[in-house]
């Protein structure tokens, strides 16, 4: 990637080491700084050199990406050097697909805090980085216990097949580090410190961007939990992925009540789990990608992403009922009539004909009634939420609403639509595994 030194100060063909070494970029030359050597110290952007844009030792000085913005904006970037090694790095990435991933909740779960019933986990713990699911950090202040999602490892091989491979973090550097070489024990898809962006990088406070990621917004697909930690004019390259809460401690308070996965001692699914289910969607958004480019037209994951979204409730018409929250914790606190409308579904209400399904959190005798009688789908507003995440359309019998004093064998459901999606495409991860 690129990296920086002050403006007038460029070496010939010198890198200086924080311990006041130099060598050439070609690594030909080593000796002591001198007086005249020392005012012209370069600087060091992701581990690359500035001068000829060759990769430098880790103990090369490093300069994290907030320094390089506001360096640039200051004017104290040699801006000849820097324009010839982006374009340099420019021209090689510029046909290749990138993903960037999040972290926490997204690849792994991690705690400072396990509850009684979780405390089985401390005799499962992995000895070793390149095996097992379940280990152990320690960062500068703490001890961390790690959980890897189910299926990452096979994830991460695959994806990179397609993409290039980033993880943006809101963490800081050290703990970001650690658990890529947990993700990533053999160094083959985070090479470079360019591919690991952490909150020190951030060009704005607490707020993801994609300005610090080389190449075309076009040719970025980014995997995250929480769209809104994201700048508005990246979330339309967001694949939202089901939130990963393995550990107690990460549940909101409001499902306090419920217990975690560790403590029921069950986990996904791998081969049909969250992460699977993505990497199926990203297979697909891969090939309509290089169908485009094939045909001759402008590829755009940003283009691909929305026409596969608009196509998941297409042919389905939504009313929603007056107990129908405005958003879900699950969607990021987004709107269910823009959910539904990035889903390709229409909404109306309940005295519309061409409604499909009536969404609910609960109902009455009489609605489910007229539900039935008049061949409407009344299900809980959750079916939406799993249409998003899922990347698909949901089975309507899985979240059919019943009323308390109803007897459900009294009721039978209305005869699915022809639209419906057959049972065998709804791999899923709801029961888990045991642990």
């Amino acid at each position: 990637m690129e990296c920086i030194f002050l403006a007038d100060e460029r070496p010939k063909e010198l890198k200086v080491s924080d311990d006041g070494n130099i060598k050439k970029c070609n690594n030909q030359f080593a000796g002591t700084q001198s007086n005249t050597e020392a005012s012209v110290r370069p600087k060091i952007f992701h581990g690359t050199c500035v001068s000829y844009g060759q990769n430098v030792e880790d103990t090369i000085g490093y300069v994290s990406c907030k320094q390089f913005y506001e360096n640039m904006l200051s004017g104290t970037i040699d801006t000849t050097g820097l324009l010839r090694l982006y374009l340099d790095e420019w021209m090689k990435t510029i046909n290749k697909p990138k993903l960037v991933l999040d972290l926490d909740h997204t690849l792994m779960n991690s705690t400072q805090d396990l509850s009684r019933d979780e405390m089985h986990l401390l005799n499962a713990v992995s000895t070793t980085k390149d095996a097992g699911l379940l280990h152990k950090i320690r960062l500068e202040d703490c001890s961390m216990l790690v959980k890897l999602r189910p299926f990452v490892r096979q994830f991460l091989d695959e994806a990179s097949k397609m993409f290039d491979l980033y993880v943006y973090t809101m963490g800081t550097r050290d703990y970001a580090t650690q658990i890529v070489k947990l993700l990533d024990p053999e160094n083959k898809y985070f090479i470079s410190k360019s591919k690991v962006i952490s909150r020190e990088d951030f060009t704005k406070s607490g707020v993801k961007a994609l300005d610090i990621v080389p190449g075309s917004k076009a040719y970025i697909i980014i995997l995250d939990d929480k769209p809104s930690v994201w700048r508005e004019a990246d979330k339309i390259n967001i694949i939202q992925i089901w939130r990963y809460n393995f550990f107690a401690s990460s549940f909101p308070s409001s499902y306090s009540r419920f217990k975690s996965p560790a403590q029921m001692r069950i986990d996904e699914r791998e081969a049909d789990g969250t992460l699977a289910l993505i990497l199926y969607v990203l297979k697909q958004a891969h090939w309509r990608f290089l169908n485009m480019k094939r045909s001759g037209l402008q590829a755009d994951f940003r283009r691909i992403l929305k026409d596969m979204r608009s196509e998941i409730l297409k042919g389905c018409v939504l009313a929603f009922t007056a107990g129908v929250p405005c958003s879900l914790i699950g969607l990021d606190k987004m709107p269910l009539w823009k959910v539904a409308e990035q889903l390709g579904a229409k909404y109306s209400n309940l005295d519309d004909a061409s409604v499909t399904h009536v969404l609910a959190v609960q109902c009455s005798t009489q609605l489910r009634q007229w539900a039935h009688q008049n061949g409407k789908f009344l299900v809980h507003a959750n079916w939406l939420e799993k249409a998003w995440h899922l990347w698909r359309r949901p089975r309507e019998e899985q979240f059919m609403l019943l009323p308390l004093d109803c007897n459900p064998a009294a009721l039978p459901a209305p005869t699915p639509s022809p639209t419906a999606v057959p049972a065998y495409q709804m791999g899923i991860c709801d029961a888990g595994t045991n642990m």
